[in-house]
């Protein structure tokens, strides 16, 4: 085996699994590891049952909409690019379409995914997908009843100043909005969109 291929091999030996907590999003799990052979120790990790979805929703006028809510678990307001949990039996891009409608009231036309990324790998398994959206249809939001949501649109070099400033707090959304950002620059996304972003 060359050695690169080694280097990908999964050196990982579970010895014990053990679902320490369970509810309705995620379980935790304590297993026993062992790294290539080494001594056996204690590997922490959160299981999900859901996933996130984001969507950067690009209007007529080269706009995104952006979410505001106080995050309980970081105890601050932040901005967030559209998106949620993705429901059971639902595709990505049907999860992605949903959360767009309920938090924005948009629907639209043309989506585009950019990525399928890992959240936080070495403790979680949760991934997000992410898309961006144009071709934009206005219609009401239905946010969750349990949910206290603004929202604000800004044209999308303000949303790039935002993520880089920190008003952004999710790692997927700033990735997204700099994913497209980056891909305008190289020429790599459909024309019909880079016009837009453009304007």
């Amino acid at each position: 085996m060359a050695s690169q291929d080694r280097d990908k091999a999964n050196p990982w030996i579970a010895l014990r699994k053990e679902t320490r907590f369970e509810c309705p999003y995620f379980s935790v799990r304590v297993d026993s590891v062992s790294l290539g052979g080494g001594p056996e120790r204690a590997y922490n990790s959160i299981r999900m049952k859901t996933y996130g979805v984001l969507t950067v929703p690009i209007d007529e006028e080269g706009c995104t909409t952006l979410i505001g809510q106080y995050r309980y678990v970081l105890d601050r307001y932040t901005w967030e690019v559209p998106g949620g949990g993705a429901r059971s039996g639902l595709s990505d891009i049907d999860s992605a379409k949903a959360e767009l409608s309920e938090e924005t009231g948009l629907r639209a036309d043309h989506w585009l995914q950019l990525f399928n990324a890992s959240t936080s790998p070495g403790i979680a398994d949760e991934f997000s997908p992410g898309f961006v959206a144009w071709g934009l249809h206005h219609g009401d939001p239905h946010p969750d009843p349990q949910e206290r949501l603004s929202r604000r649109r800004v044209p999308f070099g303000a949303a790039i100043d935002m993520a880089l400033a920190g008003e952004i707090a999710s790692m997927s959304g700033i990735a997204l909005l700099l994913s497209i950002h980056v891909r305008l620059q190289r020429g790599e996304l459909p024309s019909p969109l880079a016009a837009l972003l453009r304007t």
